[in-house]
Protein backbone atom coordinates (compact mmCIF):
# COMPACT_ATOMS: atom_id res chain seq x y z
CA UNK A 1 0.00 0.00 0.00
CA UNK A 2 1.38 3.38 -1.13
CA UNK A 3 -0.28 6.43 0.12
CA UNK A 4 -0.13 9.16 -3.12
CA UNK A 5 -0.38 12.65 -1.28
CA UNK A 6 -0.71 15.89 -3.13
CA UNK A 7 1.27 19.18 -2.13
CA UNK A 8 0.51 21.25 -4.94
CA UNK A 9 -1.97 24.19 -5.49
CA UNK A 10 -3.64 22.66 -8.55
CA UNK A 11 -5.63 20.09 -7.23
CA UNK A 12 -6.32 18.59 -10.86
CA UNK A 13 -2.77 18.34 -11.72
CA UNK A 14 -2.39 16.43 -8.78
CA UNK A 15 -5.22 14.26 -8.84
CA UNK A 16 -3.86 13.86 -12.97
CA UNK A 17 -0.91 12.50 -11.51
CA UNK A 18 -2.21 10.29 -9.62
CA UNK A 19 -4.07 8.55 -12.10
CA UNK A 20 -0.57 8.78 -13.99
CA UNK A 21 1.54 7.00 -10.88
CA UNK A 22 -1.27 4.52 -11.12
CA UNK A 23 -1.47 3.24 -14.65
CA UNK A 24 2.52 3.45 -15.61
CA UNK A 25 2.45 1.24 -12.44
CA UNK A 26 -0.11 -1.22 -13.99
CA UNK A 27 1.76 -1.42 -17.29
CA UNK A 28 5.13 -1.74 -15.96
CA UNK A 29 6.25 -3.74 -18.53
CA UNK A 30 5.77 -4.11 -22.12
CA UNK A 31 2.89 -6.99 -22.44
CA UNK A 32 2.73 -7.55 -18.75
CA UNK A 33 -0.03 -5.85 -16.51
CA UNK A 34 0.00 -5.96 -12.79
CA UNK A 35 -3.26 -5.82 -10.83
CA UNK A 36 -3.39 -2.05 -9.25
CA UNK A 37 -6.16 -0.69 -7.48
CA UNK A 38 -6.22 3.63 -6.87
CA UNK A 39 -8.88 4.54 -3.59
CA UNK A 40 -10.16 7.89 -3.54
CA UNK A 41 -9.91 8.64 0.26
CA UNK A 42 -10.02 12.41 -0.25
CA UNK A 43 -13.37 12.02 1.39
CA UNK A 44 -14.07 15.71 2.28
CA UNK A 45 -13.86 16.75 -1.16
CA UNK A 46 -13.43 13.74 -3.54
CA UNK A 47 -11.58 14.78 -6.77
CA UNK A 48 -10.18 11.39 -9.05
CA UNK A 49 -13.72 10.68 -10.32
CA UNK A 50 -13.87 14.42 -11.58
CA UNK A 51 -10.65 14.28 -13.46
CA UNK A 52 -12.40 11.37 -15.54
CA UNK A 53 -15.25 12.68 -15.76
CA UNK A 54 -16.90 10.14 -13.70
CA UNK A 55 -19.96 10.07 -11.88
CA UNK A 56 -20.57 9.61 -8.40
CA UNK A 57 -20.69 5.83 -7.38
CA UNK A 58 -20.70 4.07 -4.11
CA UNK A 59 -17.38 3.23 -2.98
CA UNK A 60 -14.60 2.95 -0.36
CA UNK A 61 -17.03 4.34 2.48
CA UNK A 62 -19.53 1.32 1.48
CA UNK A 63 -17.37 -1.25 1.22
CA UNK A 64 -15.73 -0.45 4.24
CA UNK A 65 -19.31 0.27 6.30
CA UNK A 66 -20.73 -2.75 4.60
CA UNK A 67 -17.53 -5.19 4.98
CA UNK A 68 -17.95 -6.43 1.04
CA UNK A 69 -15.24 -6.88 -0.87
CA UNK A 70 -13.65 -3.78 -3.01
CA UNK A 71 -14.45 -5.49 -6.53
CA UNK A 72 -18.09 -4.86 -5.94
CA UNK A 73 -17.21 -1.04 -5.44
CA UNK A 74 -14.15 -0.77 -8.37
CA UNK A 75 -14.30 -0.27 -11.93
CA UNK A 76 -12.07 -0.67 -14.46
CA UNK A 77 -10.30 2.69 -15.62
CA UNK A 78 -7.52 2.64 -18.25
CA UNK A 79 -6.58 -0.63 -16.56
CA UNK A 80 -6.70 0.74 -13.02
CA UNK A 81 -9.05 -0.49 -10.60
CA UNK A 82 -11.00 2.03 -9.67
CA UNK A 83 -12.93 2.54 -6.23
CA UNK A 84 -14.45 6.18 -5.48
CA UNK A 85 -14.82 7.90 -2.57
CA UNK A 86 -18.57 6.46 -2.24
CA UNK A 87 -22.13 8.10 -2.93
CA UNK A 88 -22.59 8.29 1.42
CA UNK A 89 -20.12 8.87 3.64
CA UNK A 90 -21.18 9.14 7.67
CA UNK A 91 -17.86 9.80 8.49
CA UNK A 92 -14.62 9.74 6.75
CA UNK A 93 -12.24 9.56 9.79
CA UNK A 94 -14.35 5.64 10.33
CA UNK A 95 -13.70 4.99 6.78
CA UNK A 96 -9.99 6.31 6.78
CA UNK A 97 -9.51 4.58 10.40
CA UNK A 98 -11.34 0.95 9.40
CA UNK A 99 -8.78 -1.87 10.91
CA UNK A 100 -9.99 -3.48 7.55
CA UNK A 101 -6.79 -1.85 5.90
CA UNK A 102 -4.33 -4.12 7.37
CA UNK A 103 -6.21 -6.94 6.06
CA UNK A 104 -6.71 -5.28 2.45
CA UNK A 105 -2.71 -4.11 2.90
CA UNK A 106 -1.92 -7.94 3.47
CA UNK A 107 -3.89 -9.38 0.96
CA UNK A 108 -2.85 -6.96 -2.07
CA UNK A 109 0.76 -7.62 -0.94
CA UNK A 110 0.59 -11.38 -0.91
CA UNK A 111 -0.99 -11.00 -4.39
CA UNK A 112 1.93 -9.23 -5.58
CA UNK A 113 -1.07 -6.45 -6.78
CA UNK A 114 -0.57 -2.19 -5.46
CA UNK A 115 -2.61 -0.58 -3.94
CA UNK A 116 -2.43 3.09 -4.09
CA UNK A 117 -4.60 5.54 -1.75
CA UNK A 118 -4.66 8.97 -2.32
CA UNK A 119 -5.17 11.22 0.78
CA UNK A 120 -4.05 14.81 2.16
CA UNK A 121 -0.55 14.42 3.75
CA UNK A 122 -2.83 15.64 7.47
CA UNK A 123 -4.88 13.00 6.81
CA UNK A 124 -2.18 10.01 7.04
CA UNK A 125 -1.86 9.39 10.53
CA UNK A 126 -5.84 8.58 10.51
CA UNK A 127 -5.43 5.42 7.92
CA UNK A 128 -5.80 2.29 10.01
CA UNK A 129 -2.86 0.54 8.88
CA UNK A 130 0.44 2.56 7.66
CA UNK A 131 1.37 2.52 4.13
CA UNK A 132 4.54 0.87 2.86
CA UNK A 133 5.35 4.22 1.61
CA UNK A 134 4.64 7.53 0.91
CA UNK A 135 4.88 9.55 -2.54
CA UNK A 136 4.28 13.68 -2.50
CA UNK A 137 3.03 14.93 -6.00
CA UNK A 138 4.62 18.28 -5.74
CA UNK A 139 5.28 19.78 -9.03
CA UNK A 140 7.44 22.15 -6.72
CA UNK A 141 9.08 20.39 -3.71
CA UNK A 142 8.18 19.65 -0.49
CA UNK A 143 8.62 22.81 1.98
CA UNK A 144 9.12 21.05 5.05
CA UNK A 145 7.81 24.26 7.02
CA UNK A 146 4.15 23.66 5.55
CA UNK A 147 1.67 21.76 7.22
CA UNK A 148 2.06 19.06 4.56
CA UNK A 149 5.80 19.27 5.14
CA UNK A 150 5.34 18.41 9.06
CA UNK A 151 2.48 15.59 8.37
CA UNK A 152 5.43 14.29 5.93
CA UNK A 153 7.55 14.02 8.87
CA UNK A 154 5.25 12.84 11.33
CA UNK A 155 4.48 9.40 8.47
CA UNK A 156 7.82 9.46 8.57
CA UNK A 157 8.60 9.57 12.65
CA UNK A 158 5.91 6.40 12.79
CA UNK A 159 8.33 4.17 10.68
CA UNK A 160 6.56 5.02 6.94
CA UNK A 161 8.98 5.17 4.54
CA UNK A 162 9.10 8.44 2.59
CA UNK A 163 9.53 6.95 -1.40
CA UNK A 164 9.95 10.69 -3.24
CA UNK A 165 8.67 13.36 -5.02
CA UNK A 166 6.95 13.25 -8.02
CA UNK A 167 7.17 16.57 -10.12
CA UNK A 168 6.87 15.50 -14.36
CA UNK A 169 8.90 12.77 -14.96
CA UNK A 170 9.02 9.05 -14.67
CA UNK A 171 12.63 6.83 -14.48
CA UNK A 172 14.49 4.45 -12.45
CA UNK A 173 15.04 2.84 -9.07
CA UNK A 174 14.80 2.83 -4.97
CA UNK A 175 16.31 4.79 -2.13
CA UNK A 176 18.92 7.87 -1.53
CA UNK A 177 22.78 6.36 -2.00
CA UNK A 178 24.83 5.59 0.80
CA UNK A 179 27.61 8.51 -0.06
CA UNK A 180 25.59 11.03 0.71
CA UNK A 181 26.79 13.80 3.09
CA UNK A 182 24.47 14.84 6.00
CA UNK A 183 23.95 17.92 4.47
CA UNK A 184 22.38 16.15 1.11
CA UNK A 185 20.43 13.40 3.14
CA UNK A 186 18.55 16.25 5.37
CA UNK A 187 17.64 17.83 1.72
CA UNK A 188 16.48 14.39 0.08
CA UNK A 189 14.70 12.65 3.24
CA UNK A 190 14.18 10.16 0.67
CA UNK A 191 11.48 12.87 -0.72
CA UNK A 192 12.78 14.14 -3.36
CA UNK A 193 16.18 13.34 -4.93
CA UNK A 194 15.51 9.45 -4.82
CA UNK A 195 14.26 7.76 -7.68
CA UNK A 196 11.54 5.60 -6.59
CA UNK A 197 10.59 1.70 -8.56
CA UNK A 198 7.02 0.72 -7.29
CA UNK A 199 6.72 -2.86 -8.61
CA UNK A 200 8.42 -1.84 -12.28
CA UNK A 201 7.51 1.65 -12.30
CA UNK A 202 9.82 4.58 -11.90
CA UNK A 203 9.34 8.06 -10.69
CA UNK A 204 12.84 10.49 -11.01
CA UNK A 205 12.79 13.39 -9.23
CA UNK A 206 15.90 16.06 -9.39
CA UNK A 207 18.98 15.37 -7.18
CA UNK A 208 18.78 18.82 -6.18
CA UNK A 209 15.93 21.65 -5.15
CA UNK A 210 12.89 18.94 -5.06
CA UNK A 211 13.47 19.66 -1.01
CA UNK A 212 13.27 22.80 1.05
CA UNK A 213 13.60 23.61 4.76
CA UNK A 214 11.18 25.77 6.49
CA UNK A 215 12.76 28.70 5.21
CA UNK A 216 11.88 28.57 1.66
CA UNK A 217 14.16 27.95 -1.69
CA UNK A 218 17.78 27.32 -1.93
CA UNK A 219 19.66 30.68 -2.62
CA UNK A 220 20.39 30.41 -6.32
CA UNK A 221 18.17 27.17 -7.18
CA UNK A 222 16.39 29.57 -10.08
CA UNK A 223 19.80 30.75 -11.99
CA UNK A 224 21.38 28.35 -14.32
CA UNK A 225 23.52 25.73 -13.01
CA UNK A 226 27.37 26.25 -14.00
CA UNK A 227 29.41 24.37 -16.61
CA UNK A 228 31.01 21.25 -14.79
CA UNK A 229 34.64 21.77 -13.19
CA UNK A 230 36.97 18.66 -13.12
CA UNK A 231 38.69 18.43 -9.82
CA UNK A 232 41.78 16.67 -9.43
CA UNK A 233 41.68 12.49 -8.68
CA UNK A 234 41.81 11.36 -4.82
CA UNK A 235 41.27 7.87 -3.49
CA UNK A 236 38.30 7.22 -1.23
CA UNK A 237 36.15 4.04 0.15
CA UNK A 238 34.97 4.67 -3.86
CA UNK A 239 38.38 3.73 -5.65
CA UNK A 240 40.35 6.23 -7.39
CA UNK A 241 38.05 7.84 -9.63
CA UNK A 242 37.57 11.53 -10.95
CA UNK A 243 35.51 13.53 -9.32
CA UNK A 244 33.49 16.40 -10.37
CA UNK A 245 33.13 19.79 -8.24
CA UNK A 246 30.43 19.13 -5.71
CA UNK A 247 28.42 22.19 -7.10
CA UNK A 248 28.28 21.07 -10.63
CA UNK A 249 25.16 20.01 -12.22
CA UNK A 250 23.91 20.48 -15.72
CA UNK A 251 21.88 18.00 -18.51
CA UNK A 252 24.05 18.55 -21.28
CA UNK A 253 27.58 16.84 -21.82
CA UNK A 254 29.81 15.73 -25.04
CA UNK A 255 29.67 12.48 -26.64
CA UNK A 256 32.85 11.98 -28.23
CA UNK A 257 32.48 8.27 -29.82
CA UNK A 258 29.90 4.95 -30.00
CA UNK A 259 31.01 1.64 -30.25
CA UNK A 260 29.36 -1.49 -30.68
CA UNK A 261 31.78 -3.05 -28.42
CA UNK A 262 32.17 -2.09 -25.01
CA UNK A 263 35.76 -2.93 -24.74
CA UNK A 264 36.74 -0.13 -27.51
CA UNK A 265 34.63 2.29 -25.38
CA UNK A 266 36.42 1.78 -22.39
CA UNK A 267 39.27 1.99 -24.01
CA UNK A 268 38.60 4.94 -25.41
CA UNK A 269 37.74 6.33 -21.94
CA UNK A 270 40.74 5.32 -20.17
CA UNK A 271 42.79 7.11 -23.02
CA UNK A 272 40.51 10.65 -22.01
CA UNK A 273 41.37 10.08 -18.21
CA UNK A 274 44.84 9.65 -18.58
CA UNK A 275 44.63 12.92 -20.21
CA UNK A 276 43.05 13.97 -17.12
CA UNK A 277 39.41 14.08 -18.93
CA UNK A 278 37.00 12.36 -16.82
CA UNK A 279 34.65 10.14 -19.01
CA UNK A 280 31.25 7.82 -18.41
CA UNK A 281 30.38 4.99 -20.60
CA UNK A 282 27.17 4.46 -21.47
CA UNK A 283 25.65 1.39 -22.63
CA UNK A 284 21.67 2.16 -24.14
CA UNK A 285 19.04 0.31 -24.75
CA UNK A 286 19.09 -1.36 -27.84
CA UNK A 287 18.03 0.33 -31.09
CA UNK A 288 15.38 -0.82 -33.61
CA UNK A 289 18.43 -3.02 -35.31
CA UNK A 290 18.77 -4.73 -32.01
CA UNK A 291 22.30 -3.12 -31.42
CA UNK A 292 23.34 -1.92 -28.24
CA UNK A 293 25.94 1.22 -28.42
CA UNK A 294 28.27 2.30 -26.35
CA UNK A 295 28.88 5.65 -25.96
CA UNK A 296 31.90 7.75 -24.23
CA UNK A 297 30.59 10.94 -22.92
CA UNK A 298 32.59 13.49 -21.06
CA UNK A 299 31.59 16.81 -18.72
CA UNK A 300 27.98 18.22 -17.36
CA UNK A 301 27.83 21.29 -18.81
CA UNK A 302 24.79 24.10 -17.47
CA UNK A 303 24.07 24.81 -21.76
CA UNK A 304 24.81 23.84 -25.08
CA UNK A 305 26.88 26.68 -25.41
CA UNK A 306 29.33 25.74 -22.67
CA UNK A 307 29.54 22.03 -24.01
CA UNK A 308 30.65 23.77 -27.35
CA UNK A 309 33.34 25.31 -25.65
CA UNK A 310 34.72 22.13 -23.93
CA UNK A 311 34.85 20.60 -26.97
CA UNK A 312 36.46 22.95 -28.73
CA UNK A 313 39.22 23.26 -25.84
CA UNK A 314 39.67 19.42 -26.23
CA UNK A 315 40.33 19.79 -29.82
CA UNK A 316 43.10 22.59 -28.88
CA UNK A 317 45.05 19.97 -26.53
CA UNK A 318 44.31 17.29 -29.46
CA UNK A 319 41.96 15.16 -26.94
CA UNK A 320 39.76 14.98 -29.63
CA UNK A 321 40.04 14.95 -33.49
CA UNK A 322 38.70 18.27 -34.62
CA UNK A 323 35.20 17.99 -36.04
CA UNK A 324 34.45 15.11 -32.93
CA UNK A 325 32.02 15.46 -30.11
CA UNK A 326 28.74 16.19 -30.31
CA UNK A 327 26.58 17.87 -27.94
CA UNK A 328 23.84 15.45 -26.32
CA UNK A 329 21.55 16.75 -23.76
CA UNK A 330 21.36 14.07 -21.64
CA UNK A 331 20.50 14.73 -17.99
CA UNK A 332 19.97 11.17 -16.37
CA UNK A 333 22.74 9.53 -14.79
CA UNK A 334 22.71 6.01 -13.05
CA UNK A 335 23.72 6.80 -9.43
CA UNK A 336 25.48 3.69 -7.39
CA UNK A 337 23.20 3.12 -4.04
CA UNK A 338 26.83 2.21 -2.49
CA UNK A 339 29.79 4.08 -3.63
CA UNK A 340 31.97 1.42 -2.58
CA UNK A 341 31.09 -0.21 -5.30
CA UNK A 342 33.22 2.47 -7.82
CA UNK A 343 36.17 0.01 -7.80
CA UNK A 344 34.09 -2.66 -9.24
CA UNK A 345 33.03 -0.80 -12.18
CA UNK A 346 35.98 -1.13 -14.50
CA UNK A 347 35.84 -5.14 -14.47
CA UNK A 348 32.12 -5.10 -15.79
CA UNK A 349 33.44 -2.47 -18.37
CA UNK A 350 31.94 0.50 -17.06
CA UNK A 351 33.25 3.85 -15.66
CA UNK A 352 32.23 6.18 -12.89
CA UNK A 353 32.52 9.52 -12.01
CA UNK A 354 32.55 11.23 -8.42
CA UNK A 355 29.83 13.53 -7.71
CA UNK A 356 31.82 15.67 -5.47
CA UNK A 357 33.86 15.07 -2.42
CA UNK A 358 31.43 13.16 -0.64
CA UNK A 359 29.09 12.69 -3.38
CA UNK A 360 27.78 9.57 -5.67
CA UNK A 361 29.46 7.63 -8.31
CA UNK A 362 27.66 8.27 -11.29
CA UNK A 363 27.71 6.16 -14.74
CA UNK A 364 26.27 7.10 -17.59
CA UNK A 365 24.72 9.98 -19.48
CA UNK A 366 21.41 9.21 -20.68
CA UNK A 367 18.82 11.21 -22.69
CA UNK A 368 15.58 9.40 -21.55
CA UNK A 369 15.42 7.13 -18.16
CA UNK A 370 14.14 4.25 -21.06
CA UNK A 371 18.15 4.45 -22.62
CA UNK A 372 19.97 3.23 -18.92
CA UNK A 373 17.68 -0.06 -19.12
CA UNK A 374 20.20 -2.01 -20.30
CA UNK A 375 23.19 -0.26 -18.23
CA UNK A 376 21.52 -0.76 -15.02
CA UNK A 377 20.48 -4.87 -15.89
CA UNK A 378 23.99 -5.50 -16.02
CA UNK A 379 25.09 -3.58 -12.97
CA UNK A 380 22.56 -5.73 -11.48
CA UNK A 381 23.26 -8.69 -12.42
CA UNK A 382 26.99 -7.73 -10.83
CA UNK A 383 25.65 -7.45 -7.85
CA UNK A 384 25.82 -3.30 -8.14
CA UNK A 385 22.55 -1.39 -7.36
CA UNK A 386 21.75 1.81 -8.27
CA UNK A 387 19.02 4.67 -8.63
CA UNK A 388 18.27 6.77 -11.73
CA UNK A 389 18.51 10.98 -10.99
CA UNK A 390 18.70 13.35 -13.14
CA UNK A 391 21.53 15.77 -12.93
CA UNK A 392 20.46 19.16 -12.60
CA UNK A 393 18.54 21.99 -10.54
CA UNK A 394 15.08 21.28 -12.33
CA UNK A 395 12.82 18.63 -13.94
CA UNK A 396 14.73 17.98 -17.42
Amino acid sequence: MVALVPVADDPQWAAGVAWSVARASATAAPGVRRPVALVDLCLESPILHDVKHLEPAPGIAEAITADVSLTEVARDVDGVNFVPSGSDIPDPVVVRGSARWSRLQAGFRNEGALLFVYLPAERLGELGASPDGVLALAPNGVDLGSPEGRALLAARDRGVDLLGTVRERWSSAPTAPSGWSSERRSKLLALGGAAVVIGGLALVATAKGAFRGSRGPQTGSNSPPPAAAVAPPSTTATGALPMLASADSGAWTLQLAAYAVPERALAHADRLATAGVPALVSALAPDASGAVWYRVQTGVYATRAATLSARAALWRRGIAERGDGKPLRAPYSLVLLRPGDGHRLRSIGFTGVRWGEDGPVMVGAFEQPEQAVVAQAQLDRAGIPTTLLTRTDRTP
